[in-house]
């Protein structure tokens, strides 16, 4: 009962969720002047969703953007630093996590 309260009091305390954190999990890229870069370096291969589902750290980033720069992406040393610093100020560990998607019910006549 105790641990029912203390829970209750929490989630009371905690303020709601600012539309710039949804914004952040339901994928939208806030305007920064490392956006169009990210548009077109990262995007070459992904989709902006694939990008921000992410939930990494400034290191995790960076090594990240690394591999994909290995992998083909044309980005410079100075443009890796630039889109990992991005991405990791918006996207980190600290934001929930994205929402998953609720399945479709099954058509009509199917099992």
């Amino acid at each position: 009962m105790t641990r029912a309260i203390i829970v209750a009091l929490l989630l009371a305390a905690a303020p709601a969720e600012s539309p710039e954190i949804r914004a952040l999990v339901e994928g939208q890229m806030p305007d920064d002047p490392a956006k169009p870069m990210v548009q077109a370096k990262c995007m070459l291969c992904h989709t902006g969703d694939y990008l921000t589902q992410q939930r990494l750290n400034e290191v995790q980033w960076q090594k990240t953007v690394e591999k994909m720069r290995k992998f083909g992406s044309p980005a410079s040393d100075e443009e890796v630093k630039v889109m990992s610093a991005y991405l990791a100020k918006y996207w980190t560990q600290d934001l929930p996590p994205l929402k998953a998607a609720r399945a479709a019910p099954p058509a009509a006549g199917r099992k």
